[in-house]
């Protein structure tokens, strides 16, 4: 069973509910393809995966880690994949929770080309709070694009 969201177009339904609560043995997942990458979209992202994860119950605390290196990875899409692009890219943010062992994926792919920026005291956190936050962070960088794999083993509220 998966919860689908459509792209940017504000005229597409934000999600189609489930009609039933999935079994524990099965993967719930939510997906967006073809996002743009921008701030409005990258914050939008983050409020729909809380939400989404809250109503699955999952522990408030690991709702807030998930979330917050997840959006880590967005910002680091909407700043660096695309700079001095003509316009916004897209990126795709996909997740996974498997309610029997509480376990949660998030993947966040764009498809543009890293920016490197100067060094700056007030910049590089995002990827070391990435590591910090989930139990296991992988970052992965090609001539297609970025991808950044963040896994938890998320005990279920209850």
């Amino acid at each position: 069973m998966a919860i689908v969201f459509g792209g940017s177009d504000p005229t597409v339904p934000p999600a189609t509910e489930p009609n039933s609560s999935p079994p524990l043995d099965h993967a719930v997942h939510l997906d967006f393809d073809g996002e743009a990458a921008e701030a409005d979209r990258a914050s939008a992202l983050r409020i729909a995966l809380s939400q989404w994860l809250t109503g699955l119950e999952v522990d408030p605390n690991r709702v807030y880690d998930v979330v917050l290196a997840t959006y880590e990875a967005l910002a680091n899409s909407v700043e660096h994949a695309y700079a001095g692009a003509a316009g916004p890219g897209t990126l795709d943010m996909h997740a996974q929770f498997v309610p029997a062992t509480g376990s949660i994926e998030v993947v966040i792919c764009d498809h543009g080309e890293w920016a490197v920026h100067a060094p700056d005291a007030t910049r590089g956190r995002g990827v070391p709070l990435m590591h910090a936050l989930a139990d296991t962070t992988a970052v992965t960088s090609d001539h297609d694009g970025t991808t950044v794999r963040l896994a938890w083993d998320a005990p279920v509220y209850v």
